[in-house]
């Protein structure tokens, strides 16, 4: 499912019109999950009339202007701790290995991300949904939401898929083998 492509193509710094991306990632969201679906469409609707330039400056004030949101993921896993560099070189390679051009970006951008995570096989898959995604997009929505930036939209949409993979996830590894749900797995040792 390329939803996380789609995702990061929306989370990605808008170069170009993000339009098409955002109509195949509300066509691609399932009704099981109506809160991401309402949450998409209240960015879509709040971004209509905003120019590129308009949506450039709307991404740079939630993002690069607020570091306590920035879209590089291991600094809300990490903060400032050494471990932080550990989890950049880990990504960088795996990224690399995949086929992922990081250009300007550190591997930790939610954007190249979620792009692992679509190319990712689902050995890694939960680890990085689980330990990487969940934590840290939690946090920016707790930190955006109350600035009323459109972009809050998006990563509530994101939480909520996130949320509904890995209950649904939960719910069938309990079925299948009840000892996996318990059981802690990690591809990213850092993560521990």
């Amino acid at each position: 499912m390329p939803i996380y492509g789609l995702f990061a193509d929306i989370l990605d710094y808008p170069e170009r019109s993000i339009t098409k991306s955002l109509g195949d990632c509300i066509g691609e969201l399932t009704p099981a999950i109506p809160e991401a679906l309402a949450q998409l469409k209240d960015f879509q609707k709040s971004i209509a009339d905003k120019s590129l330039g308009q949506l450039q400056e709307v991404y740079t004030n939630a993002f690069d202007l607020r570091p306590d949101c920035t879209p590089n993921l291991g600094y809300h896993l990490f903060g400032d701790d050494g471990r932080r560099g550990l989890f950049l070189a880990e990504l960088k390679g795996r990224m690399e290995s995949r086929g992922i051009r990081l250009g300007v970006e550190l591997p930790d951008h939610i954007a190249l991300l979620l792009r692992y995570v679509d190319l990712g096989d689902e050995e890694e898959r939960l680890p990085v949904i689980e330990d990487c995604l969940l934590p840290a997009v939690a946090r920016m929505v707790e930190v955006l939401k109350p600035s009323g930036n459109p972009y809050e939209h998006v990563l509530s949409a994101l939480l909520s898929l996130i949320r509904h993979q890995h209950e649904g996830f939960t719910r069938s590894a309990e079925t299948v083998e009840p000892s996996i749900a318990h059981e802690h797995v990690t591809v990213f040792n850092i993560l521990e």
